[in-house]
């Protein structure tokens, strides 16, 4: 049995509750399982910059987990550490968290988001979409004091998913029956090994609904009285997600702007280089006379 094969399919089975969106679970169900892994790598937080007036630069890209790889995307755990030592350097004067992301796990997503919000409240912290930032990745950016998206881009999918896997009917067919033993009434009512009763379903749509009602409250906090009054009494999309017109207009982000232009108008002095894509998310590298310092 292929080991990488079994790390990386539990990357999706160690955390039942994800926020993503529902359009990239099948690819990336598909690649996880045949053992695929990209060559390519989240970027890791860097400050642009010199002397006493740095902005840091902290990437929230690919698929979101706690403590997952850097090639399959930004990770919680990264993206809070360099949160704490932005927040206690007193030379980086502005923090961007550079997103481009479909979401991704639950575990970890709530407290990261508490802790942009908390930077927030000390040095400006500027969200710039460059493309998606889509159910977690949005709950991360809708923390930040102002929204930036590409006019090409779009954002949303404020919605929570659980996936139950029942391969009974497989494990039938190739001869296999499974005896399973336990204590406790609902100890297997999860178990892959058979259909889900009508009770497991509502368990698991009752903490469905829980995690999205905190998701909601959290967009509801970040974007105040910015989002209009027909986005909030319509949940945020309910899941839905906005392009970029739609985003504006709704109060979702706050600017439609290109990076390019985006990075120019906070540091005069740079001039931002675009470097090849890398499995179809840019690579944006800042230059001429840049110091970069990672965190």
């Amino acid at each position: 049995m292929d080991i990488r094969k079994n790390n990386n399919l539990y990357l999706l089975t160690k955390s039942p509750l994800w926020a993503i969106d529902p359009r990239i679970m099948p690819h990336l169900l598909s690649q996880l399982a045949v053992g695929f892994i990209p060559t390519w790598e989240a970027t890791k937080p860097y400050a642009l910059g010199k002397g006493p007036n740095k902005v840091a630069v902290i990437p929230v890209e690919g698929v979101l987990t706690k403590d997952g790889p850097a090639w399959l995307g930004s990770n919680y755990n990264g993206i809070a550490s360099a949160l704490e030592s932005v927040a206690a350097d007193a030379t980086v004067k502005r923090v961007v968290l550079s997103v481009d992301s479909p979401g991704g796990e639950v575990t970890g997503l709530p407290e990261t988001g508490a802790l942009v919000a908390q930077v927030a409240k000390a040095k400006p912290v500027s969200a710039m979409v460059e493309g998606l930032s889509a159910s977690a990745a949005y709950w991360l950016t809708s923390q930040a004091s102002d929204i930036t998206l590409t006019p090409s881009g779009e954002v949303g999918s404020v919605g929570v998913r659980m996936m139950h896997m029942d391969i009974s009917e497989m494990m039938k067919q190739m001869g296999i029956s499974v005896t399973e033993l336990h204590a406790g009434n609902y100890k297997t009512e999860w178990s892959p090994f058979h259909p889900l009763t009508d009770e497991a379903k509502a368990d698991m749509q009752t903490r469905i609904n829980a995690v999205h009602e905190d998701f909601l409250t959290a967009v509801k906090a970040g974007r105040g009285v910015r989002a209009s009054q027909e986005m909030a009494e319509q949940r945020f999309g309910e899941g839905r997600m906005m392009s970029a017109p739609q985003a504006e207009a709704h109060g979702m982000v706050d600017r439609l702007q290109a990076s390019r232009d985006f990075y120019k108008a906070i540091m005069p002095a740079l001039e931002i280089e675009d470097q090849p894509q890398q499995h179809g998310i840019p690579a944006r590298r800042a230059r001429l006379e840049v110091e970069r310092k990672r965190f």
